[in-house]
């Protein structure tokens, strides 16, 4: 009898245990579906606030000038989209199921079926785009279709003056007409999920209507049992974008119900007149006459080098008038046009002493490279500006061997890239000189910029004159020519690890150059207060850099 009731206890304890592990598992899955379904009708509140932007931007000719992909988990689920005017959207698009797991129970059942819904929007017969829900009209409660976006009211026109009356008097001047009423607002529809059921607004949250259950209620098994074969996909995720793709000239927004919303880029405006302006580079009396580039609004273009030459003369910079008493423009400016303008090759008697190259000041100190007036991340001479490892094209936190982008470590073979024999690469590429991919000026200023050779290092400090000085407070040194132009080194310190030393006492400034010899140092050119030369630093520390160009 008691091995009877011990046995009858056992099943009883295994029988809910059993049934405790399902009632969790049940409501682990319960709050998983929930938390989905949150962020569902999250996902879908942002893409109807961006289709509204969509039609808006359709309807006033803009246009789009970038798309960037959104991704989780490495596959994309969306994407963030900017225009010329209107402010930037997200959209997400429904992702396919994953396949069912085997043998396990098939989801509810059509006892406790659901569905999302589905907002859209279609154009009328009057030319207007409204709301759809799952491809009806969407109406508010007098029967009126919903509009995406209002326009607003004309203008009433002014009433005419009266005539003059019959014994002279002047008529009476009619009435003002009355300002045309402003269109209806468009309306933005709102979901949300509630007791497990859809419900939208289309009053900014103040009333709700019930549109369906969120979730399934007594669905029935699905027919694989515990041994059974796979599952079926999963179906597509639900959204009202189906798909968004693009070519050379346009984005094709493919709605839920089929509809497609094509909007274009910003490259591919020219039929659109009010998005050409061109810009016009006129020579002023030099070779050829002018050269005329179009621009799209809302496009930044750079200004272009001087392709003219007059004879006896040099060119100086562009203006705004022939005389050169407007507004001056120089190589590499960046502007974003928003009218047509002409600029006027400006000519000089003399050979110019200093001028720009993608932007940035030179000064001509007779030399075989023109040297840049300030470093790399500065503006202004006595700036520090930003500190590079050699071969980094980033300024960056910290300074180390273990960060350095072509190697880490002080081990044999730890150099993936600059080394001269196998002592320190499985497969030396026997390179001494910067590639112009690994040359922070070169990739951040552009044109013809680059680092400086330790020959041309060399060739500054020997035929230019040194002198020890402060500008602004700042300590350096000032190097002059003989042509009487002159630059300001600044003494900027380096930086390794995280500390930054030596500023405002000494100078280091990379060259191009490694040093062969060890492969782990590059040359750079050092000073202080009394002496300047060229020495050797590890290629992992922060130094600045003083750009030249041809």
């Amino acid at each position: 009898m008691k091995k009877l009731s011990l046995l009858l206890l056992t099943l009883t304890l295994c029988f809910f245990t059993a049934c405790h592990k399902d009632i969790w598992a049940e409501l682990e899955n319960l709050d998983q579906r929930v938390t989905k379904l949150e962020e569902l009708c999250k996902e879908m509140n942002t893409n109807i606030t961006s289709l509204q932007t969509i039609v808006s931007v359709l309807q006033s000719n803009d246009y789009i000038t970038g798309i960037v992909e959104i991704k989780k988990n490495g596959e994309v689920i969306g994407y963030t989209i900017t225009f010329g005017k209107h402010d930037p959207i997200t959209i997400y698009h429904g992702q396919d199921g994953k396949d069912g797991a085997d043998g396990k129970d098939g989801q509810d059942g059509a006892n406790g079926s659901s569905s999302t819904p589905v907002i859209g929007v279609a154009k009328d017969t009057d030319g207007v785009y409204y709301w759809t829900l799952n491809g009806e009209w969407l109406l508010d409660d007098n029967g009126n279709k919903l509009p995406v976006s209002g326009t607003n009211g004309k203008d009433g026109q002014n009433g005419s003056n009266g005539q003059d009356g019959a014994d002279g008097k002047d008529g009476q001047d009619g009435t003002d007409g009355k300002d045309g009423k402003d269109g209806a607002d468009g309306i933005t529809p709102q979901l949300k999920i509630e007791e497990g059921y859809w419900y939208i607004s289309y009053d900014n949250g103040a009333t709700w209507t019930q549109l369906g259950k969120a979730t399934g209620e007594d669905g029935k098994d699905g027919q694989n049992g515990s041994n059974g074969t796979n599952g079926k996909d999963g179906q597509d995720g639900d959204s009202m974008f189906q798909s968004v793709t693009q070519d050379d000239n346009y984005v094709y927004f493919t709605l839920a119900d089929g509809t497609v919303i094509k909007i274009a880029k910003s490259s591919n405006n020219q039929a659109n007149d009010e998005y050409v302006f061109t810009i016009t580079y006129d020579s002023n009396d030099g070779t050829n006459s002018k050269i005329v580039d179009t621009i799209f609004y809302g496009v930044t273009t750079k200004i272009k080098n001087c392709m003219f030459t007059q004879s006896g003369k040099y060119f100086s910079h562009w203006n705004s008038t022939q005389d050169g008493k407007g507004a001056s423009y120089w190589a590499g400016d960046e502007l974003m046009l928003s009218k047509n303008i002409t600029i006027f090759a400006q000519w000089s008697n003399k050979a110019p002493s200093w001028g720009m190259e993608m932007g940035y000041k030179w000064v001509d100190l007779g030399l075989s490279v023109k040297w840049a007036t300030h470093n790399v991340g500065a503006t202004i001479p006595e700036s520090y500006g930003d500190y590079f490892a050699w071969g980094e094209v980033y300024a960056k936190d910290l300074y180390e061997w273990s960060n350095y982008q072509h190697g880490a470590g002080t081990g044999v073979r730890s150099l993936s890239k600059y080394a001269i024999t196998y002592k320190y690469s499985e497969s030396p590429d026997e390179k001494s000189v910067l590639d112009a991919c690994d040359d922070a000026a070169k990739v951040i200023w552009g044109g013809k910029w680059r680092m400086p050779s330790d020959t041309e290092w060399n060739e500054l400090h020997s035929k230019c004159t040194w002198v020890w000085t402060s500008q602004n407070n700042v300590y350096g040194y000032k190097i002059s020519a003989s042509n009487g132009n002159s630059i300001f080194l600044p003494a900027a310190g380096y930086y390794s690890g995280a500390s930054h030393y030596s500023a405002n006492k000494n100078g280091y400034y990379w060259s191009n150059c490694l040093n062969g010899s060890t492969q782990l140092t590059s040359y750079y050119w050092y000073f202080d207060s009394t002496s300047s030369s060229k020495k050797d630093v590890s290629r992992g520390s922060g130094l600045s850099i003083r750009p030249v160009c041809p």
